[in-house]
């Protein structure tokens, strides 16, 4: 049990997790938009790859404080393996998409790589910039590539992808209050703990009210309906979980793992 704890926080530590992650966030969508392309969701893995790392670095470079740094210290090379990887990779993939999706990369990329110079500073933004990028990568990109009308349904689906991400960003940010609270405005900085979780699960009580109206338009069928209510129920019970006197481990894998159980979940629907 402990070698296998070991494992994934290497995963964790190299940022290989979160990829994955936002890998089967995107597979998430090939499911609810009913449209699929593996070159976006490859490429959503290894651009994910590359800008965690080197937004680990830079934040390494400056100086700043990081619950990873000693542990990215020791491993330096092999995070600069890992960044370079994912850039190779990333560029092999950008090359293949539209110019429409192309142009959305490079502006989407262009926050992420400023984001530790200073736009995390600026007060709410952080979760926000977050939510936003991740709902870009995980469904936009996809939309984009594959011309997908964006009628109401779809803007439905980005606005619920958006507050589903939005909802799991939040237990981060209560475990990162030691981090912030010098430097950062955060929501659980601002709110407290306790209205910060009752917030992310607003947010998920949005994506059922979301879920109604796709299941009265018939966009989603019944067996959807209650699998997305059965993620919205299970992500509160982690979030309301959630402390800043949790070890990182909980956070970094089982909140992160919602996004992987999101897609699991639909899959399981799929087959009932």
């Amino acid at each position: 049990m402990i070698g296998i704890t070991s494992f994934f926080r290497v995963l964790i530590n190299t940022n290989i997790f979160v990829s994955i992650c936002v890998y089967y966030l995107a597979l998430s969508s090939e499911i609810l938009l009913k449209s699929t392309n593996n070159n976006i969701s490859f490429f959503i893995f290894f651009a994910s790859l590359f800008t965690y790392n080197i937004q680990r670095i830079i934040r390494i470079k400056k100086g700043t404080n990081h619950k990873r740094k000693e542990w990215t210290l020791k491993h330096l090379k092999l995070i600069y393996i890992l960044t370079i990887i994912g850039a190779s990779f990333s560029m092999y993939y950008f090359l293949k998409f539209n110019t429409q999706t192309q142009n959305v990369i490079f502006l989407t990329g262009i926050v992420s790589i400023m984001y530790p110079f200073g736009i995390r500073s600026i007060p709410y933004c952080k979760i926000l910039i977050i939510s936003s990028v991740w709902t870009i990568a995980s469904m936009y990109l996809l939309i984009s590539e594959n011309n997908l009308s964006l009628n109401n349904n779809v803007i439905l689906h980005l606005i619920s992808r958006f507050l589903f991400v939005f909802a799991i960003t939040i237990p981060f940010d209560i475990r990162d209050i030691k981090y912030d609270k010098n430097n950062l405005k955060t929501i659980p900085i601002s709110l407290g703990v306790q209205k910060s979780k009752l917030l992310s699960i607003f947010a998920l009580l949005l994506i059922c009210f979301i879920s109604i109206v796709h299941l009265s338009q018939k966009i989603v069928n019944i067996s959807l309906f209650f699998t997305i209510l059965i993620i919205c129920v299970f992500s509160c019970i982690l979030i309301f979980k959630s402390d800043e006197k949790k070890e990182d481990f909980f956070f970094s894998f089982w909140i992160e793992s919602l996004s992987v159980f999101f897609y699991l979940f639909l899959v399981i629907s799929l087959l009932i």
